[in-house]
């Protein structure tokens, strides 16, 4: 197990910021690679939880959300809801035993006790800026979408061949 002692690095010269994105990035990049041989991701790995009832549904499915695993035969209507097939329970499975895998790195790189103070902390921090059970999380922003500044808009910065031609057109 990796502990403090065991740090090679100096873990105060980063930013908090910088410790939550390089785990969870990491996490994504892990659980990109596992279930990759499935052509699955962790959304359809949360489907699948969600289909067979192991995960409450936030939000009621539609063939919409499921079209990826109805198209795979994973998952098929089932009178007013859905249910996984048996290719569906054998994929859940395999994907199962991915995260199984990824949850035993995180295991074996902190004791319980630390894993524990380390949700704790986060939550706390979480609800700090406004985070509570029935308010969903925020959208990761995208550079050009929704309102603030866009690229492209605005003042010119820098030079270009129109620095340096007569002007055309308006003015």
């Amino acid at each position: 197990m990796n502990t403090t002692a065991d740090s090679t690095s100096d873990n105060t010269s980063r930013p908090f910021g910088f410790w939550l994105k390089a785990v969870d990035r990491l996490m994504a990049q892990d659980f990109a690679t596992a279930f990759a041989a499935e052509g699955a991701t962790r959304r359809d790995w949360r489907l699948l939880n969600v289909v067979d009832g192991s995960v409450p549904a936030r939000r009621p499915l539609t063939p919409h959300k499921l079209h990826d695993l109805i198209d795979r035969g994973w998952v098929e209507a089932d009178g007013d809801g859905w249910a996984l097939t048996d290719e569906g329970r054998a994929a859940k499975e395999r994907l199962g035993a991915a995260v199984d895998g990824l949850r035993a790195k995180v295991a074996g790189a902190v004791s319980d006790e630390e894993m524990a103070t380390t949700l704790a902390a986060l939550e706390k921090i979480a609800r700090a800026f406004g985070w509570d059970e029935e308010t969903p999380l925020p959208r990761k922003q995208r550079p050009g979408f929704g309102f603030g500044p866009r690229r492209g808009f605005g003042p010119r910065r820098g030079f270009d061949r129109g620095d340096f031609e007569p002007r055309h057109g308006f003015g």
